[in-house]
Formats: C-alpha cells, sequence, structure tokens
C-alpha cells in the first residue's frame, strides 16, 4: 500500500482490523495441516488490503445523508466502532492473558474477527463484487484458523 494516500475512516479502521486479524493467522504447532492454508491467507490478507479493496470499501461506506436514508447515521457509526473496538481488544488481551490462556483468547478472538467481518459485509449492502467476495474469503479464511475447538 502506497504510504502517502488520504485514508479515509472506513478505510483506516479497516486495515488496522486487518493487522490485528493478522497476528492470529499464524502456524499452530497442535495443527499442522493448517500450514497448507498458508498460502491462500498470504494471498486473501493481499485481496483484503489492496487499493482495489480499500477503494470498494470506501465507496460502500455510505456519507451521513440529512435525507434520513439508510444507513441512519447511528448503524454507520456503530459499525465503524465495531472495527475500531478489535485491534483494541487484541492488544489488551496481548497483555492480560496468562500464557496457559492463549489458546482460549486466540480462538475467542478469532470468532470475533469472523462476527466483525460478517457485520461489514452484511451491512455495507451495495459491496461491489470484488470487495464483497474479498470479505467473504477473508472470513472464511478466519473460520479456517479458528477451527471447531
Amino acid at each position: 500500500m502506497p504510504e502517502n494516500i488520504e485514508r479515509t475512516l472506513i478505510q483506516i479502521a479497516w486495515i488496522d482490523f486487518v493487522r490485528s486479524v493478522k497476528l492470529l493467522l499464524v502456524p499452530q504447532t497442535d495443527d499442522r495441516p493448517l500450514d497448507q492454508y498458508l498460502a491462500l491467507r498470504d494471498s486473501v490478507l493481499v485481496l483484503v488490503q489492496s487499493e482495489r479493496f480499500l477503494k470498494e470499501l470506501n465507496e460502500a461506506w455510505p456519507p451521513v445523508s440529512p435525507s434520513g436514508n439508510f444507513p441512519l447515521p447511528e448503524i454507520r457509526d456503530t459499525l465503524l466502532l465495531e472495527l475500531q473496538a478489535y485491534p483494541r481488544a487484541i492488544e489488551v488481551a496481548q497483555a492480560t492473558a496468562k500464557p496457559e490462556e492463549a489458546k482460549g483468547w486466540w480462538g475467542k478472538m478469532l470468532t470475533r474477527a469472523s462476527t466483525v467481518s460478517g457485520s461489514v459485509k452484511d451491512l455495507l449492502e451495495n459491496l461491489p463484487p470484488y470487495a464483497k467476495n474479498a470479505i467473504t474469503l477473508f472470513k472464511e479464511l478466519i473460520d479456517l484458523f479458528k477451527g471447531k475447538d
């Protein structure tokens, strides 16, 4: 991503969210078959951080409309809060979890990442196909790394 681009609030929140999720999408010693998905992980992370994706995300991010058209400003602002909360939650989990609790908070945070990704896809109904499909792949990638534990 070029460094000198002026980013919007939704783009900044999304980039920070993806960076936080990326911290959890790593090889796991107790699930070596998951290593087979590392190339997929790398490809999906490129998609959801690409300029094309960020442009389409921004296009789907509606301005606050005084006419009262959906989405209501409260919905828009709350979705932004959901995205912004995730990186802070990761920081808190890393700072407060005991080493023996790592597996528990790790899975819980991946579950939350999946939920946040779903919210973005569901609430931004006018997402262009590239962005919509990239979010679907990202959510599925998170679910693969989350596992069924």
